[in-house]
């Protein structure tokens, strides 16, 4: 297939979400060896390919469209002898530049073949940005997931509670994520689906700021990932796997453990019978643990009434409260990860239909919680598949498909999407508040739950001439939610505790009934309160066209469309005690678009990366007008349609042959959370409003400055410098209106939040070389937060200046958080494969490994 141009001119087009090129491109000279005189018409391929390109009057080539990967590239031309260049690596929207010199043929025969070298500073980067190939990821340790590998990059922090990727101080909700330039993103929280398969990855491109204008819906960061294509002629197998044997995931004893906080003062001789306050126990042993009477106290309780039914004797009473707290609360399955791949020619076709090829990979986990709860763990599996094949000379389609689900135990109980997804997610709602023993000790404090996500979709590469290409690309990203309350509770009373005293199952099983234990467990209501039904899906359609203008100049320009399916339906409930509990309903079909047209300028002194995007959002349909100290909400106007214009600009250029600085600017513009544009919240009890969200507000706005250094030492090291200033506005966050005559109290979403983040990075990093390979990283954040405007407004105006008197610096003063700055080192000591003895022809000590991983934190 030969390749064209990246970019050009600017065509409206038509594409949904976000379906970006994941291509790179590859130019240089083919010259004379001798007299270094351009030579015309040398042809130049990438062998194993079609792709390939013919050197012009000035000897220069471009090759456009090349897939991320290693690659062998062959010059040749008729009187001189071909040369090869072998290990040549191409990187997502990078050039890679190459000098082929050639000898005629009567001085030197033999082709020549040359090892290539890729600089350590890559100067056509105007941003702070990391290319990882798969066998860099797989050399890195404890690597599971994809968020493993981002993890450990600068300016980067994954979530210990909720999973999410931070990238320098930006929610998950602003960072994009495309696998093979598809976009999976959960439009039901704006986040995105990190679950792929590890032995599937290609290639992985980090980018943390200075993003083209090819890219929307993103304020914080975008990954890039490509997965491997099915050979041709044969067939591969990849295999990941971990096996972490059942352990204990916190410190110190078990919950359950006669010494723990919740059980010791009703076991321990000492006081357990009399009471802790019986002397045995001095007082500071006493304020360690909950007060107790004593189980004779309490069974003296039981024989006050005519009833026999409730008569228990100390040591039954004791009896009693083991079995309500009999929940097992060790770890008794393994943490584990499968990981498994295939690929190659499809069996019996491949040769009809375009060199037919496929590649599927399979990734299954589970993670076992801190403490079991309505489940013990959280399992997640995804399956993806890829088939590729050639058309014709120069059109290459590819089919991607992925299917996966994710389990657990839902980790709130108003009915918002979430799952506990590691032990400290579950560690973080365990410190003491109150019912904090149902939660460990009964089954159902929070409800099962599910999540399962599907997305297919395709992508045809056109290539028009050597100098022009058009990629158009059509994807469906649904995911659905199931989160409803485990089993029921067998209440049958079938045991027996002295005379007439029975039981059931308690604490297990779901009751929304009241069920209090000996002790005061709380064992009923208040328990699995969230449902969830939801069903989200995004349509995505695109076009990008390339065209490499002359040697300095691509340009690119292309247009999306995105169609978004929003069947929300979430609700907290509560059947015994219904007051304060609500559903949130609603079915809107959202649709967005945009244009944007870039240049990348390309001489010896400088690159220049410059862009222009205009996006539109439609939320579509009407939406209310009202007082809002008297919301009547029966009177609507259209929503209003947002156009923005985001200008970006990225500059690099060399300050000696071994360094450059960068510079990159730009407006940057990310979708509000669902919540923020359709909830109308009203309680279930007196259909009371409580919520009003608000789609015409304007979208959540980042105005971004990076400048950065990078320099090479003795050409293996790299050391970058980076810092950066992000001015964040528009953001939602929540007004209440109050007005005491008719008993109203309720929020409004108001785009008044604000941030200012700023940083700087430090990384030395080693990715070529013998016997010690890594990175060493440091990252030192500070932000400031605050709101404009009051976060309440009454309608009684000496309720409002008593509140604006008392509440003026909770609300209008800044936040300023502690810096907490943290450092990664990943060190890879290895031997180079022939090194040591040789046996049968293979080295018994070469390529050994051992890698360190480090992480600091301070703050």
């Amino acid at each position: 297939m030969k390749s064209a141009a990246y970019d050009t001119a600017l065509v409206l087009l038509f594409s949904a979400s976000l379906t970006f090129a994941q291509t790179g491109k590859i130019t240089g000279m083919v010259t004379d060896a001798r007299t270094n005189e351009p030579l015309v018409g040398a042809n130049v391929v990438i062998e194993g390919t079609s792709m390939g390109a013919a050197s012009d009057f000035e000897g220069f080539f471009t090759i456009l469209s090349v897939p991320p990967g290693s690659y062998r590239l062959r010059a040749s031309i008729i009187g001189y002898a071909a040369a090869t260049l072998v290990d040549v690596r191409v990187n997502i929207g990078q050039t890679t530049e190459l000098a082929f010199r050639l000898s005629e043929a009567a001085i030197q025969a033999q082709e020549v073949v040359i090892i290539a070298s890729q600089p350590v500073v890559q100067k056509d980067v105007s941003s702070s940005q990391l290319n990882l190939n798969f066998r860099e990821i797989e050399h890195l340790p404890s690597v599971r997931t994809i968020s493993n590998v981002i993890g450990l990059q600068a300016g980067i922090q994954i979530s210990q509670t909720t999973g999410d990727l931070i990238i320098r101080g930006g929610g998950g909700d602003q960072t994009a994520f495309m696998l093979n330039g598809l976009s999976l993103r959960d439009e039901r929280t704006n986040k995105p689906y990190l679950g792929i398969s590890v032995t599937a990855i290609e290639n992985v491109q980090i980018q943390t700021g200075g993003f083209n204008a090819e890219y929307g819906n993103i304020r914080s960061g975008v990954v890039n990932v490509t997965t491997k294509e099915g050979n041709r002629d044969r067939y591969s197998v990849g295999f990941l796997g971990r096996y972490s044997h059942p352990a204990p995931k916190q410190f110190g004893g078990l919950p359950n453990s006669p010494t723990s906080y919740w059980i010791r003062p009703y076991v321990d001789p000492e006081v357990c019978w009399t009471g802790t306050k019986n002397g045995a126990w001095d007082p500071f042993t006493q304020n360690q643990y909950p007060e107790f009477e004593g189980w004779i106290a309490l069974a003296a309780k039981t024989l006050k009434d005519d009833d026999p039914s409730n008569d228990l004797t100390p040591e039954a009473a004791q009896r009693v409260f083991l079995w309500q707290h009999r929940k097992e609360l060790g770890i008794e399955k393994p943490d584990y990860d499968i990981d498994v791949s295939f690929g190659g020619p499809v069996p019996g076709i491949s040769q009809f239909l375009g060199d037919l090829r496929f590649f599927a990979s399979h990734r299954r986990s589970e993670i076992m919680y801190l403490v079991p709860l309505s489940r013990d763990s959280y399992q997640d599996f995804n399956t993806q598949l890829k088939l590729t094949s050639d058309l014709g000379r120069g059109m290459k389609l590819t089919f991607e498909y992925l299917t996966g689900e994710a389990t657990g135990t839902n980790d709130n109980n108003a009915g918002l999407a979430g799952l506990f997804t590691t032990p400290a997610s579950i560690a973080a709602q365990l410190h003491r508040v109150s019912y904090i023993d149902a939660r460990i000790f009964a089954s159902d404090y929070w409800a099962p739950s599910a999540i399962k996500r599907k997305m297919y979709g395709g992508k045809l590469t056109h290539v028009l001439s050597p100098s022009q290409f058009y990629e158009l690309s059509v994807s469906h990203f649904a995911t659905s939610y199931s989160t409803n309350p485990g089993r029921p509770r067998d209440v049958t009373r079938k045991y027996n505790f002295g005379n007439e005293y029975y039981v059931d199952e308690s604490p297990f099983g779901f009751q929304p009934n009241p069920s209090t234990g000996i002790d005061g467990l709380r064992m009923g209501v208040g328990m699995s309160n969230s449902r969830d039904s939801s069903e989200v899906s995004v349509i995505t359609a695109r076009i990008d066209y390339t065209n490499q203008l002359d040697r300095y100049n691509q340009l690119k320009a292309g247009s999306e469309f995105i169609y978004t399916d929003n069947k929300v339906n979430y609700a907290s409930i509560d059947a015994f005690l219904p007051e304060g509990r609500s559903r949130s309903v609603w079915h809107t079909f959202p649709i967005r678009a945009a244009v944007y047209v870039q240049d990348k300028l390309e001489f010896e002194g400088m690159i220049v990366n410059l862009g222009l995007r205009l996006d539109y959002s439609d939320p579509r349909g009407k939406w209310f007008v009202y007082d809002p100290f008297n919301p009547v909400l029966d009177s609507t106007t259209e929503i209003t349609k947002n156009f923005t214009l985001s200008p970006r600009l990225g500059v690099a250029f060399p300050v000696t042959e071994n360094s450059k600085l960068f510079f990159n600017y730009g407006h940057f513009r990310s979708m509000p959370t669902p919540e923020n544009l359709f909830l109308v919240r009203r309680y279930l009890v007196g259909d009371i409003l409580t919520y009003l969200a608000n789609p015409n507000n304007p979208l959540p706005k980042t105005v971004a400055y990076e400048l950065g250094y990078e320099h090479s030492l003795f050409d293996e090291y790299l050391i970058r410098v980076a810092g950066y200033y992000k001015d964040v506005s528009n953001q939602a966050t929540s007004t209440r209106y109050l007005n005491p005559s008719i008993g109203l109290s309720y929020s409004v979403s108001t785009p008044n939040s604000y941030e200012d983040i700023r940083g700087f990075e430090v990384t030395l990093s080693k990715n070529r070389g013998r016997w010690v390979q890594g990175f060493i990283n440091y990252t030192y954040m500070v932000s400031t937060a605050g709101r404009f405007g009051y976060a309440q407004f009454s309608a009684k105006r000496s309720e409002q200046r008593a509140y604006e008197r008392d509440n003026i610096e909770r609300d209008l003063y800044q936040q300023r958080p502690v810096p907490r700055p943290y450092g990664r080192m990943n060190l890879d000591f290895f031997t180079p494969p022939d090194f040591g003895p040789e046996v049968a022809g293979l080295s018994l000590l070469g390529d050994w490994r051992l890698s360190l991983l480090g992480n600091y934190s301070a703050g």
